[in-house]
């Protein structure tokens, strides 16, 4: 009962932040359980292993016991005064478990830093000391060790005790700014195996604050007429929306780039495609003008994942088809001689980053003329050049899209990159032709959109960074929380508030996006299962005969469905227009389906539970914050719906993060100097980059290189003069070309690179 009474006390603290008391009752816990003081030598934990006459002889010596790790079998063997005991001295020391830890801290805001820990297992594993896995609390605690500012637990398992650990989560920042943090890592049940470590802010530059948010304007909504072309009245639905109508006159009345950020569920796609209408309606005049000197401009559309360049080339051959005699829009595939041929025949191509990239990078070729042939360019999603953003290992997250493109799961630190040196190309390949470019960028709403906006060429009165809170239909976000350690007792615990908030009539038509497939369909049928009569409507079996699952066949007809990318095509459709016409009025979906339902809205949206399986670091990772504002962004119906409901259920030491992130702009940094060593080469293979100036230069375009003088100490630049930058750009650029060439990818002569 004390161990237990501790342990209680121990979770209590952690829920309250209270440092010093749940360090305490951690130690009291662990002496309970031990049955030992914590004044007594570790050693004591190993029992009959451990002779009596050695315990003695080692709690008779004045000497720490950080101090035995870094003996060797003879010094400790001097020590008690026995060679034999001196080896099984060093044996037992070496069992009990203690973490290596390196920790690095990036600024993310004035009020938010990004913690790095590098974490290794510095001792010997032993299946019948440690069992198949241990338990450590990561701790960050603040200068007077007071205040606990984050904690949560890590668990090393046995097939995985050599790895690296990587663990990266937020931590906030007061002001003015403390002296240092302290970070520890502390097992949950042996004595003598913290480690602390003092992280110094004495260096710590932090970037300038956050502009405020373009406010919205107290405007009359557009009728389609401004559009002053019937044919493009028949494009669209309804009078623009609030958004819509403030950024009507830059996109379609100039040729300026733009950046719009607002939250998902805006009509950004619509944003854009007023860009579009007016690139048609010019290129129709120059047509005629220039007669049979013509040659034809594209539009090039990006998104970081192949379901919404799919959906996007299916809007767009449906609605373009006939407009000004037919618009052909065709989706690069990957193999450059036949998207070149698809390309020069298109009026708009619709890809991802890394297509068009592999098509765009040899520009200047000869029978590359249709690359060069851009008159605007789309990038949609553009808050992913930061990657898989706050508190995600992104490394992991790679692009994952099944044969029949139902689905994608997040891209990574190499899809952000890539994104960026697209964008950046697109820029420079406008300053070498002395032709401009359009830019047209979406995104989420930024705190550094200003550096964005300048990196594509947008001025400052072409920049529409709204609010978070601005929304079509305002939305009411619910936050539950557990402590609950174990994932899927967790997920059966949420099950029961889930069916109580779906089941009320009032919340209307229900999204309920989930980690995994296999959840989508245990999920909906433990929801159906809770279910009484009439809570949902059946279905008529008639709409059903042509449904491929036979589970999903047996739950819709019973009213609830489910989605996930691995369903056929016909069944994933069925769903949608099921659930969109009010038949079903819950659907389960997985959590990478959240981008292939972007035109999908429900009155009530949850997401129950924010965290995944990370194959990389092998243990529950968090949603990427972009993942977890797309699913917000399916609340609420426009032009239905007076009020929308988001339930976020996460771990109860999450909950201050995402609210952070859900009610503010979204930082967002380069994520090109981690992965410049394969976009230089490519840069290189493709002769743009045939000098160290020429990469030097290359970087200028580069939001890193905007970036660098806003955010320096994230990059691990000291200082933003203009000698430090030009020694740090330098540097950058001697250390990957060295590595190209010691990887025998490059060749360096003096200042040529080939």
């Amino acid at each position: 009962s004390a161990a237990r009474i501790f342990r209680a006390l121990f979770e209590l603290s952690r829920a309250r932040g209270w440092a010093r008391a749940a360090r305490c009752a951690l130690g009291w816990c662990k002496q309970v359980e031990r049955r030992m003081w914590l004044a007594m030598s570790p050693l004591r934990q190993f029992g009959r292993e451990c002779p009596a006459d050695l315990l003695r002889a080692v709690e008779r010596k004045p000497l720490a016991w950080s101090r035995y790790l870094d003996l060797t079998e003879a010094e400790l063997g001097e020590l008690v005064n026995s060679h034999k005991a001196g080896r099984l001295l060093h044996r037992l020391v070496h069992l009990v478990p203690r973490l290596d830890v390196r920790a690095h801290v990036q600024p993310l805001t004035r009020s938010l830093l990004r913690f790095e820990l590098r974490i290794t297992a510095d001792f010997v594993w032993n299946d019948a000391v440690h069992g198949s896995a241990e338990q450590f609390w990561v701790t960050v605690e603040d200068a007077d060790g007071d205040r606990l500012l984050h904690a949560e637990l890590l668990v090393i398992r046995r097939a995985y005790a050599l790895d690296e650990h990587v663990v990266e989560f937020t931590v906030p920042l007061g002001d003015p700014l403390p002296p240092q943090f302290f970070v520890a890592v502390d097992s949950d049940r042996w004595i003598g195996s913290e480690t602390r470590l003092p992280v110094s802010f004495r260096r710590l530059q932090l970037p300038d604050r956050a502009p405020p948010p373009t406010d919205l304007l107290d405007m009359q909504p557009l009728p389609l007429a401004e559009l002053r072309a019937p044919e493009l009245e028949t494009l669209f639905d309804g009078a623009f929306n609030a958004v819509q109508t403030q950024c009507f006159h830059t996109l379609y009345r100039t040729d300026d780039s733009v950046f719009v950020g607002a939250a998902p569920g805006c009509g950004k796609t619509r944003v854009a495609e007023l860009a579009v209408m007016r690139f048609f309606r010019q290129e129709a005049a120059r047509a005629q003008a220039e007669g049979d000197a013509y040659e034809r401009l594209r539009v090039v559309y990006l998104a970081p994942f192949a379901t919404l360049v799919q959906q996007r080339a299916e809007d767009w051959r449906r609605r373009f088809g006939s407009l000004h005699g037919g618009k052909s829009v065709v989706v690069l595939t990957g193999d450059a001689a036949s998207d070149l041929r698809l390309m020069a025949s298109a009026h708009v191509v619709v890809a991802t980053p890394a297509h068009f990239d592999a098509l765009s990078r040899r520009w200047r070729q000869r029978q590359r003329q249709p690359v060069r042939d851009i008159g605007l360019v789309i990038a949609d999603e553009l808050h992913w050049v930061g990657g898989a953003g706050l508190g995600a290992a992104a490394d992991d997250l790679m692009l994952a899209v099944s044969d029949n493109n139902a689905g994608a799961d997040v891209a990574g630190d190499q899809l952000a990159a890539t994104y960026e040196a697209v964008v950046s190309r697109v820029r420079f390949m406008a300053a070498q032709l002395e032709r401009p470019i359009r830019i047209v960028a979406l995104a989420v709403p930024l705190a550094n959109a200003r550096d964005v906006a300048q990196w594509i060429g947008a001025p400052s009165h072409a920049v529409f960074n709204f609010s978070p809170a601005v929304r079509p239909v305002p939305l009411e976000i619910r936050f539950m929380t557990s402590g609950v350690a174990h994932f899927a007792s967790r997920m059966d615990a949420w099950t029961t508030p889930v069916y109580r908030a779906v089941s009320d009539q009032k919340c209307g038509p229900a999204l309920v996006f989930v980690p995994g497939r296999r959840l989508c369909r245990s999920v909906a049928g433990d929801l159906l299962d809770m279910a009484d009569e009439g809570v949902f409507p059946l279905v008529d079996q008639a709409l059903l005969q042509k449904v491929d699952d036979k589970k999903l066949r047996d739950l819709l007809a019973l009213g609830i469905g489910f989605y996930h990318e691995a369903l056929s095509l016909g069944d994933r459709r069925l769903v949608l227009d099921l659930f969109q016409r009010n038949v079903v009025r819950v659907v389960v979906a997985s959590r990478e389906s959240c981008w292939a339902l972007d035109s999908v809205h429900a009155r009530t949206v949850v997401i129950m539970g924010a965290e995944k399986y990370s194959g990389r670091e092998h243990r529950y990772t968090d949603y990427a914050v972009p993942e977890v504002l797309q699913m917000l962004g399916r609340a609420g119906r426009p032009q239905q719906d007076t009020q929308a409901t988001c339930i976020l259920m996460c771990m109860a030491n999450k909950r201050e993060f995402y609210k952070k992130f859900l009610y503010e702009p979204l930082p967002v940094e380069s994520r090109l100097d981690g992965q410049l060593h394969d976009v230089l080469n490519s840069e290189v293979v493709a002769r743009a980059v045939e000098s160290k100036q020429d990469a030097v230069d290359y970087l200028t375009w580069t939001l890193l290189y905007r970036r660098l003088v806003q955010n320096p100490n994230y990059y691990g630049l000291q200082g933003t003069g203009h000698q430090q930058l030009s020694d740090y750009l330098s540097e950058l650029i001697e250390a990957t070309l060295g590595d190209l060439a010691a990887a025998k990818c490059v060749e360096v002569d003096m200042n040529d690179v080939d």
